[in-house]
């Protein structure tokens, strides 16, 4: 190092003696070359005078190639112009100015280093030359980046995570509230990603979830913002929105995108979306109501029949708001005793002999009072409850079996509605097993009502289940019949004894030739089949008159009787025997 004689300027600590004895200034020299951290000495140009050997460890650059010239850290700080005005500003004002700044190294790599630059002032108080000290912190900041990319990115599909999606909403919302423009937010989930995770493996699911977020990414524009909250879950911020309208558009290309076939590393793969989509300002003005609406959109897409997309309304906010009160209400409602079950007649056409019941479960709610079982069974249905609230339905309805043949009526068989939710249990089975021994009813007193929705999955384990339950002499009936999608093959691949014709298609039979001709046919398909058929929903002698001139075998609806309470339907049987003593 060069034989300098330094004074600190002023601020940056006390005065030191304008010359030092040869002892100290070797002593100086030692600890300069001695030190881990880089100290540049320069002249008020900053063109380097000195520097000690750390310099050459730390920039790859020598003595010789660095003399008279400007440091490495120079022209870094030239480049961002204001951070070099601060470091001039600062030196002249307090005489020292730290910072971090990324330079290149003599092999052309960047590394980062912590710099601080002070002003060496002579006896006259004017500046004489400037000291840098450097350290190299490059694996410093590349552990800041990775902790912080971590932090705020999803690791699988490098979308920013909950996290830095949260971050940029409020950020783009204040932006809003300043220009006055909208802001669209989509909410996305992957329909049929649990059956392909669950079919192929998690490997494959994570391909799956990387290019579905690829083409995600592909769709969205160069100021939006795609992120993982997580699963199959995804968002699209859409900030300065000029034209709403421009949400659905974006919502069709995801999920056209999306509907084209997944190439898993050689095995095909397909999935769609189901998509919520929501305004700033029109639907909510806080980031959180925001995300809250666009899943409820996207709950709307999923009961719509997935693959669509579904904007936020008030209206759908009422109902989903009425669906959780439903699902509040629920969790005590059995422990509470607030279900019973009303029963309705089933009736042979030709004689008029009564020859079953169904058993229809009913809600009363202290708080909501009589819930009709359209809003409160799919909830059942969503959360599970089912299982229970089902098992507690089979065995009141065998119970009630038992109680109206000993009280001297004949044994009618009592139809319990079965849940796709049940039907998937695998313990469902012995379940039933153990209501008809615990509560002595012979099987052929129970009978069980599946839909044709329920069947559409057809699984393995729904056939054993429905042979195995068959085979103990329980009369199955499918409900709804007409309704589905693939009727006949039901018949064939599942052990149905009875087919109820929906109500949709007796409601107009008077009235319209097309049911007549539908009715029609299925009952001739019931017939060849060798299996009973029902008419559901009759009210009126016109229909009645029509099933029984087609030899529709029984009937079911308000023309015979409503459903009642089991003590009122217990009176209604005693007096339709007498009737028919």
């Amino acid at each position: 190092m060069a034989n300098l004689a330094l004074k600190r300027s002023a601020g940056t600590g006390p005065p030191r003696p304008a010359t030092c004895s040869a002892e100290m200034l070797q002593v100086s020299a030692k600890v300069l070359d001695t030190m881990r951290e880089a100290v540049v000495i320069m002249d008020t140009k900053f063109r380097v005078t000195a520097v000690n050997p750390a310099f050459t460890d730390i920039t790859g650059y020598t003595v010789v190639d660095v003399m008279g010239k400007r440091p490495p850290f120079h022209a870094a700080l030239k480049k961002k112009g204001g951070r070099y005005a601060a470091m001039l500003k600062a030196l002249k004002t307090h005489g020292t100015w730290q910072g971090e700044v990324w330079s290149k190294h003599k092999t052309g790599d960047d590394y980062a280093e912590s710099l601080t630059v002070s002003a060496i002032t002579g006896d006259s108080g004017e500046v004489e030359r400037y000291v840098a000290v450097t350290g190299d912190i490059t694996r410093h900041k590349e552990d800041e980046e990775r902790i912080h990319y971590q932090a705020n990115y999803d690791a699988l599909t490098g979308l920013p995570n909950r996290f830095l999606f949260l971050d940029r909403l409020g950020q783009a919302l204040a932006n809003e509230d300043r220009t006055g423009t909208k802001l669209g937010l989509l909410f996305i989930n992957l329909d049929g990603f649990k059956l392909v995770n669950d079919t192929l493996g998690h490997a494959f699911g994570d391909l799956l979830l990387k290019e579905a977020s690829a083409r995600l990414d592909a769709c969205a524009r160069a100021t939006d913002t795609v992120a993982r909250l997580g699963g199959d879950e995804f968002t699209i911020i859409m900030p300065s929105l000029k034209d709403a309208r421009h949400t659905s558009r974006l919502a069709q290309r995801a999920l056209d995108s999306l509907a084209r076939p997944f190439d898993l590393d050689g095995q095909e793969a397909y999935v769609s979306a189901s998509i919520g989509i929501t305004i700033y300002p029109d639907d909510a003005t806080d980031a959180g109501d925001l995300l809250k609406n666009a899943a409820t959109a996207m709950d709307r897409a999923k009961n719509e029949g997935r693959a669509n997309y579904q904007s936020f309304t008030r209206a759908l906010n009422e109902e989903f708001r009425q669906r959780l009160v439903i699902r509040n209400g629920l969790s005590k409602a059995l422990e509470r005793g607030e279900f019973t079950l009303h029963y309705q007649p089933k009736v042979e056409i030709l004689s008029g002999r009564i020859t079953g019941l169904e058993a229809l479960m009913r809600w009363d709610s202290p708080d909501m009072g009589r819930v009709p079982p359209v809003q409160f069974i799919p909830v059942l249905e969503e959360t599970g409850q089912v299982v229970e609230v089902g098992e507690w339905a089979i065995r009141t309805a065998c119970l009630q079996h038992k109680a109206w043949y000993a009280a001297g009526l004949p044994p009618l068989c009592v139809a319990v509605n079965l849940s796709a939710r049940q039907l998937r249990e695998s313990s469902f089975v012995s379940v039933v097993e153990k209501v008809l021994r615990e509560t002595g009813v012979d099987a052929a007193g129970l009978e069980l009502e599946i839909t044709e929705s329920m069947l559409m999955s057809d699984t393995e384990e729904s056939v054993r289940a429905l042979g195995a339950l068959h085979e103990m002499g329980i009369r199955l009936s499918m409900d709804d019949f007409g309704t589905g999608y693939s009727s006949l093959s039901y018949l064939k691949r599942f052990p149905i004894d009875t087919i109820k014709i929906d109500r949709s298609f007796v409601a107009d039979l008077a009235t319209d030739p097309d049911d007549v001709e539908i009715i029609k046919a299925i009952i001739t398909i019931g017939h060849s089949l060798n299996r009973k058929v029902i008419a559901e929903g009759v009210e009126t002698a016109e229909q009645l008159a029509i099933l029984r001139e087609y030899r529709c075998d029984e009937m079911q609806g308000y023309l015979f009787s409503r459903p009642l309470p089991a003590e009122e339907m217990t009176e209604f049987l005693k007096e339709k025997m007498l009737q028919c003593a």
